[in-house]
């Protein structure tokens, strides 16, 4: 049964479901639902938003994301290779992989049961988003694909399994680190869902504080207060943050010279872009690339 997102329900009964799609069920914004979500990135290139975080992902990528945790992912369907020019555009097939689960539908005293410690665990993690590493990634594909598979009474010891597995093993990191976590109503996530599609499709460009500013219709002023308030840092900070993530993928992921991706990035000075680089990742963008390609 496909629904018009493209979505194909593997599973599907009163505690979780499991679905294939080949778009995201939230289209370019932030949302959040009562379920944990496990996402299991099989193909594909995007940015992914949690708390004043954005990092760029790409195929065989997993994510947990807590329950009732605004997040947002926006998915590429071309590649550019000069996002100046906007030219050598190459379609991006998008395969996902997806788990919804929401405790509560187990009961509290389900849930307090000692024997659930490491679950808990596991969706107190997951308010800041976890990147979930190789090893528990393919004991966590191994056991959907179990679920999928097996009889309906089978299904949901199957997924406590799996959350245990995942919770005891090894996680990459925390996406959104450790600041303190910014609720968002509504209105909050309407404007940043405006703000960061906007900066994400045009960090290339030298962005001024009142174009940014007019996106949601404040003043400049208002709009830095209103920004920081809401996600803990400037919108410069985020703006820098979103042009190094895109200039470390096209030093790992491309052959071009690092003054180009400099420019490809949204830097209009070398020196600048080298400086801010290296703070962000402790590497020269030349000692970045060495250090890649060495695996």
């Amino acid at each position: 049964m496909k629904d018009f997102f493209e979505q194909v329900l593997k599973v599907d009964n009163s505690a979780f479901t499991i679905a294939e799609a080949k778009t995201y069920h939230a289209i370019n914004n932030f949302h959040n639902h009562p379920e944990l979500e496990l996402i299991y990135i099989i193909s594909g290139e995007g940015t992914f938003s949690i708390g004043n975080t954005s990092k760029r992902i790409s195929g065989d990528t997993m994510i947990i994301i807590g329950c009732n945790v605004p997040h947002m992912f926006k998915f590429e369907t071309n590649r550019y290779y000069d996002y100046s020019m906007k030219s050598g555009k190459i379609p991006k097939p998008l395969q996902l992989l997806t788990l919804h689960f929401d405790p509560n539908k187990l009961g509290s005293t389900f849930m307090t049961l000692p024997e659930n410690n490491l679950i808990n665990n596991l969706l107190n993690g997951a308010k800041n988003g976890l990147l979930i590493n190789e090893n528990s990634k393919a004991v966590a594909v191994d056991f959907i694909h179990r679920i999928e598979n097996s009889a309906r009474y089978e299904q949901l010891p199957l997924l406590l399994q799996l959350l245990n597995k995942i919770a005891e093993g090894e996680r990459v990191s925390n996406l959104a680190g450790e600041t303190e976590k910014k609720i968002f109503n509504r209105i909050d996530e309407v404007r940043l869902t405006k703000i960061y599609l906007y900066t994400m499709d045009n960090f290339y460009k030298d962005i001024k504080l009142k174009e940014i500013a007019n996106i949601i219709h404040m003043v400049p002023k208002a709009f830095c207060h209103y920004f920081k308030l809401r996600t803990g840092q400037t919108y410069f900070d985020f703006l820098l943050t979103v042009r190094i993530e895109n200039s470390c993928k096209l030093i790992r992921e491309t052959n071009e010279n690092i003054n180009s991706i400099s420019r490809d990035s949204g830097f209009n000075n070398l020196s600048n872009f080298n400086r801010y680089f290296k703070l962000a990742t402790g590497s020269t963008p030349m000692e970045y690339r060495r250090k890649f390609r060495e695996f």
